[in-house]
C-alpha cells in the first residue's frame, strides 16, 4: 500500500475486484513530475493493468492523523489521466474510531436532459499508437499523452462552510486510444482509462469549503502509474523474463537433423582418436560401428562365411 511516512495515517491503493493491485517502487527514483507535488511529501508507485479491467481508488484516513490544527477537515481530489474525477470530505468524527473510507469509482454525470446523474465507472484501456506525423495531429496528442496512464489523489485540509449546489461535471471518454509515435516520446504507455457505460446512481452531496491558505497547496500527493506487464519489464520495474533454452520439442525438423550430423561427427572423430586405434579404417558395405563411450576392450572378431560367400562378423560378448 501507498504510505507518506511524513504525514501519518493517509493510505490510497488501487483496486481491481476488491482487491489491491500490486504495487512496484520505481527504481530509477525518478522525481514525481506533477506540479501539484512541487512542496507536499509525495510517493509514486507503479502498478500492472490488464485489458478493460474495472478498478477504483480506495482512500483511507487512519485515526492516528493528526487532526488538531484549526478544526480542519480533509478533502482526497482524485485525478486521472490529468482530469479531476472529484473530492471525497472526511472529518475527524470520521475516524474516531476506525479509518474514515472512502472509494472512487468513476465519473459521476449529471443529464440535463432528464435532470437525473449516473455514474460510468474506471477501467484499463489499450493505447494504440500510428506512425502518422502530421503536426497538427502530433501536438493534439502530446497534451493527451502527457498525463495519460496516471492516477493521482491529492490530500488538502479545508475548512468548511456549508453545502453548496454548485457543481461541474464533463462526459467521460469511451473506448480505447490512438495515439501517434511521436506523441510518446519513447515512453512506455500501454493504457489510459475509460469508461463503462452509464449506470443510474443518486444525487451526489456537495460543500462549500476553502483550502488553508497557509498551506498553498495539497499536503500529501499519491501518484500511481498503470502500465502493461510488458511496459513494465521495458522500464525495468519489474526483471524481464529469462530467455529459455531450447529443447528438442521446440526445435524445427531441420535443427535436429544438424544437431544429430554434428552430435554423430563428434562421436565419429572420438572413435578415430582413442590409442590404439589405427588412424586408416577401411569401411566396407554391411560393417557396422559401435560409436558408444563403453570402454571394454576390443576383442578379435569371430568371422562365419556364408554359402553365398559374404563374411558375417560376431560382435557379441560370448
Amino acid at each position: 500500500m501507498a504510505i507518506l511516512e511524513d504525514v501519518p495515517g493517509l493510505e490510497v491503493t488501487v483496486r481491481v475486484a476488491g482487491a489491491d493491485l500490486p504495487e512496484h517502487d520505481d527504481p530509477h527514483g525518478q522525481e514525481i513530475e506533477s506540479a501539484a507535488a512541487n512542496s507536499a511529501p509525495a510517493v509514486c508507485k507503479y502498478l500492472e493493468c490488464a485489458d478493460d479491467a474495472e478498478f477504483h481508488v480506495h482512500i483511507r484516513v487512519h485515526p492516528d492523523y493528526e487532526w488538531g490544527y484549526r478544526n480542519h477537515s480533509l478533502v482526497a481530489r482524485t485525478y486521472v489521466d490529468g482530469k479531476r474525477i472529484r473530492g471525497e470530505v472526511m472529518r475527524a468524527v470520521d475516524t474516531q474510531y476506525v479509518p474514515a473510507v472512502r472509494n472512487v469509482l468513476g465519473q459521476e454525470v449529471y443529464s440535463n436532459l432528464s435532470g437525473l446523474w449516473s455514474l460510468r465507472r474506471f477501467k484499463f484501456a489499450v493505447v494504440d499508437t500510428v506512425d502518422e506525423a502530421q503536426k497538427e495531429r502530433v501536438a493534439s496528442d502530446l497534451k493527451i499523452a502527457k498525463d495519460l496512464g496516471v492516477i493521482e489523489v491529492r490530500f488538502s485540509r479545508i475548512i468548511e462552510f456549508g453545502p453548496s449546489q454548485h457543481y461541474s461535471t464533463n462526459d467521460p471518454k469511451s473506448g480505447g486510444f490512438e495515439l501517434t509515435e511521436k506523441s510518446l516520446k519513447g515512453k512506455a504507455i500501454s493504457h489510459g482509462t475509460s469508461y463503462t457505460a452509464a449506470e443510474r446512481v443518486s444525487h451526489p452531496n456537495f460543500i462549500d469549503a476553502r483550502d488553508l491558505v497557509e498551506d498553498a497547496g495539497p499536503i500529501a500527493v499519491f501518484r500511481f502509474l498503470y502500465r502493461s506487464r510488458e511496459a513494465l519489464k521495458r522500464e525495468i520495474i519489474i526483471p524481464r523474463s529469462p530467455t529459455r533454452s531450447p529443447t528438442l520439442e521446440t526445435l524445427s525438423p531441420a535443427e535436429r537433423d544438424r544437431l544429430a550430423r554434428e552430435r554423430l561427427d563428434q562421436l565419429r572423430n572420438k572413435v578415430k582418436n582413442e590409442p590404439g586405434r589405427s588412424s586408416f579404417i577401411k569401411r566396407e558395405y554391411g560393417e557396422v560401428f559401435d560409436l558408444t563411450d563403453d570402454a571394454t576392450p576390443l576383442r578379435p572378431a569371430k568371422l562365419s562365411r556364408l554359402q553365398s560367400g559374404r563374411e558375417v562378423i560376431d560382435l557379441t560378448d560370448d
